[in-house]
């Protein structure tokens, strides 16, 4: 025993000695060579994540190269110097160029130059933001506490948010298709994640969030304009800009997007896709643009910006009809229904003596009951949401996949059976985002998703309420664009406009941001007067 004291006792006087020794010769060292270890060392750890990504570009699809890049991104951010290397402007800039090409330009839109994998327009305009948004990240201490102090001031977010990337991240070991899952993986970073933290980034107040929405109404009325026209001529006029020996080279490449670019039709009338892939994506976008231009038609103050919000609502209307999309007309009757709820209660609590609140309410529960009636009882209105007898076969397919999908989600529940993999695993294309996600990433993975979309919808529609500003009225306005992703999210499991959807997540968390500093703003100044008060009253008592 007391042998064991002694060789403890040695060890520990001996590293001691050793640590002491170490900060001597540190000291010891020139100023300037000491400034260059920090350079030295991420130097150092870049040349080996060069050996590593090298290595993976060689094992792993050009994606799986890309997605070892963005886990091993942190390292680097970690131990890269501070330096001035901040570019605010040209950050602003490209992440708009980003949404707007990632909104308006199709996917197809690619080419390809000799050996290398085939690049889009928007993979162009995502690497474009990620150079100076990630140099700004990893060389100043200032930005990155930006970025802290806003996802602090929703940590429940922030949880589901790194709680999903953490779980997809998982279902790689466990997945029947790795490269699969890691390329998938890769492209939901470099996409939805890089626009979530960059919008945080990006949006310093409201205006500048206003300005964001604007560009995204400007985006749909693009696409609405696109849709009506390909809907008129039954044919994708995106196609036709496209050189035909480029794009018959892709579809050679990309077996499963020929079936994507092929004419759609529903009771005898076409589908348009816009600039997306399927109606289905195409109406996703456009009934998560009503609600944004129901706050510019009804909140801001401008008539030029209230005609804008009217015909941003008019054209997502339109876009939906010419769509064809079931899914369409579900989500935006029941965000719209949510809207008008909140409106009314809004109103009646800001304005206690007005009828408006009461006429709009009763207007809009017989007008939704009218509505449901015909859905429910004119053939014509029943067969445009609800479909007729093929569009029943295709609930009925949505019944098969769920009793496909039950054993494998029962056979790993907790890291499922690999990203972006659902439809491989049960041998059949998946038309609901829960199935995918429960099949994919597991239990977890869905209930951190499920808040990833209902926590904006609580925080929204409960400020919308409560909160009788403008900023309230936005917040409402998120909610019910999330309101209307849930719905379609229940029907449709392509991840075109998950982009978006992380976007605007990225505006919730600003929002909160505001409300939360504006709130204790409010309650200093509460304490101010009453301290002052408090005061005067100690020196009059002294003074008596």
């Amino acid at each position: 025993m007391i042998t064991g004291i002694i060789n403890r006792s040695r060890l520990t006087y001996a590293a001691s000695v050793a640590l002491a020794e170490a900060r001597i010769a540190v000291r010891a060292t020139p100023a300037f060579i000491r400034s260059l270890a920090p350079v030295a060392a991420w130097a150092a750890v870049t040349i080996i994540l060069g050996v590593v990504v090298g290595f993976a570009a060689v094992v792993l699809p050009p994606m799986g190269a890309f997605g070892i890049v963005a886990l091993l991104a942190p390292v680097l951010l970690w131990v890269m110097p501070e330096m001035p290397l901040v570019y605010p402007g040209l950050i602003r800039k490209t992440f708009f160029v980003m949404l707007v090409v990632n909104l308006c330009v199709p996917a197809y839109y690619t080419v390809q130059f000799g050996g290398l994998p085939w690049i889009s327009a928007r993979r162009v305009a995502t690497f474009a933001l990620i150079a100076p948004f990630l140099l700004a990240v990893s060389s100043s201490s200032e930005v990155r506490g930006e970025i802290a102090a806003r996802l602090r001031s929703a940590p429940l977010i922030m949880i589901c948010v790194l709680g999903f990337l953490a779980m997809a991240s998982l279902s790689i070991a466990t997945s029947h298709l790795p490269q699969e899952s890691i390329s998938a993986l890769s492209d939901t970073i470099l996409t939805c994640y890089l626009s979530f933290f960059a919008a945080i980034y990006v949006v310093r107040n409201k205006e500048d969030l206003i300005f964001m929405l604007k560009i995204i109404c400007f985006s749909a009325l693009f696409n609405t304009a696109a849709g009506i026209v390909e809907f008129r001529v039954q044919h994708r006029v995106f196609l036709d800009v496209f050189p035909k020996s480029l794009l018959d080279s892709f579809i050679s490449s990309n077996p499963q997007m020929a079936q994507f670019l092929d004419s759609s039709f529903r009771n005898g009338l076409y589908r348009s896709s816009s600039s997306f892939l399927t109606p289905l994506s195409f109406a996703e976008f456009e009934i998560m643009v009503i609600p944004i231009g129901l706050f510019f038609a009804l909140h801001r103050d401008k008539l030029s910006e209230r005609c804008f919000g009217w015909a941003a609502v008019i054209s997502g209307i339109a876009g939906i009809v010419v769509s064809g999309s079931r899914g369409g007309y579900v989500g935006v009757l029941a965000s719209s229904a949510v809207f008008v709820a909140a409106w009314s209660i809004r109103k009646a609590r800001t304005t206690r003596t007005s009828l408006a609140p009461a006429f709009v309410g009763l207007s809009g529960v017989l007008s939704f009951g009218t509505v449901l009636a015909m859905i429910m009882f004119w053939r014509k209105a029943h067969n445009l949401v609800l479909g007729g007898g093929a569009e029943a076969s295709s609930t009925e397919g949505r019944i098969v996949q769920w009793h496909a999908a039950l054993p494998l989600i029962k056979s790993n529940p907790i890291t499922g059976h690999g990203f972006a993999t659902g439809g491989a695993d049960i041998a059949m294309s998946i038309d609901s985002y829960v199935i995918s996600l429960l099949i994919e990433t597991g239990v977890p993975g869905f209930m951190f998703f499920a808040g990833i979309v209902c926590l904006p919808i609580w925080f929204g529609v409960r400020n919308y309420i409560y909160d009788s500003s403008e900023a309230g009225a936005l917040a409402g306005a998120l909610g019910c664009s999330f309101v209307a992703f849930l719905f379609e999210r229940l029907v449709l499991s392509q991840r075109e406009n998950t982009m978006l959807a992380f976007t605007l997540l990225g505006l919730v968390v600003i929002c909160i941001y505001e409300y939360r500093k504006q709130s204790v703003s409010e309650r200093e100044n509460q304490r101010l007067p009453s301290r002052l008060y408090s005061r005067t009253g100690r020196r009059e008592l002294r003074t008596t």
